[in-house]
């Protein structure tokens, strides 16, 4: 029992992280209605932007976590307009998203491999430990489930009562309509992958003291976060949270008895399963 409630005490915090990258993904998605293959890059950079700032410019740690983000708000703006925005128009607008963001992904992991090399980097983030009985939480591991869920409560307060968040929902909802209304759906769009990348970010500055930085970090976590987000529904802000948490907790579990191969077999297992019982997600809609 003990090994269990610390497991799922650092199942938590990976779900938050899940639930941090993956909301980006849904976001954009709901929105503009494409698949952003380049989500997992921007999570690593803003890992990259901790891991110098921290290491090699001597920046406080809790700086970085506004540092990142911001800096992942510009990077999202230069992706909406070299790799997004230009092609929405086109004919096979959607498609060509799929293969110019995949096009962004690899020559960011192929750029941050050859300036920074394939070693992890370490951080130091918060120290100290929280002792709950048998169960030991790092002061960082509860941090990342504390202001992860400060900022999915932020994020969704923001959906529901901002101007923006408004005019985000009514044009995922319906592109012409909002239009019709004297919406600017070209900036609420460049404003939406914005959003995406900065949450991205702040997820990677997050982790990065959790899981060190690799230039594959971004890799490994897009994936499980696809899954987060077909299961719980494309454009689901609701099923990217709930599954995000749910996938961080059911991960940790399996881990106790079964190598990481073989959970990672299991996550996809429950996606094919999904896929097959519901295809539109347990919190999605099916399309009419």
């Amino acid at each position: 029992m003990d090994l269990i409630a610390q497991q799922l005490v650092n199942g938590l915090s990976a779900g938050v992280a899940y639930a941090l990258v993956a909301l980006g993904l849904t976001l954009i998605f709901g929105v503009l209605h494409v698949i952003n293959f380049a989500h997992g890059e921007l999570y690593m950079l803003g890992g990259l932007v901790t891991v110098i700032a921290c290491n090699l410019l001597g920046v406080p740690y809790l700086v970085t976590l506004v540092l990142a983000p911001v800096i992942m708000l510009v990077v999202g703006v230069g992706l909406d307009k070299l790799a997004i925005g230009p092609l929405l128009d086109r004919r096979d607008g959607l498609s060509d998203v799929v293969l110019s963001t995949f096009a962004v992904s690899l020559l960011l992991l192929d750029l941050v491999l050859a300036v920074v090399g394939p070693a992890p980097e370490r951080v130091e983030g918060l120290s100290g430990v929280l002792i709950l009985g048998p169960v030991i939480i790092s002061h960082q591991r509860l941090f990342v489930i504390v202001l992860g869920f400060i900022l999915i409560a932020g994020l969704d307060a923001m959906l529901r009562y901002s101007r923006f968040g408004i005019e985000m929902r009514a044009a995922a909802q319906d592109r012409f309509a909002a239009e019709a209304v004297g919406i600017d759906v070209n900036a609420i769009g460049t404003r939406t992958i914005m959003l995406g990348a900065a949450i991205a970010g702040i997820a990677g500055a997050l982790l990065v003291p959790v899981t060190q930085f690799t230039p594959l970090m971004g890799q490994n976590v897009v994936i499980k976060a696809f899954v987060v987000v077909v299961i719980g529904g494309m454009g689901s802000v609701p099923g990217a949270v709930l599954c995000g948490v749910g996938l961080g907790l059911i991960e940790a579990l399996v881990n106790i008895r079964f190598s990481e191969g073989m959970t990672t077999a299991i996550i996809y297992s429950l996606l094919l399963v999904g896929l097959l019982m519901r295809p539109q997600g347990l919190f999605g809609r099916a399309a009419r």
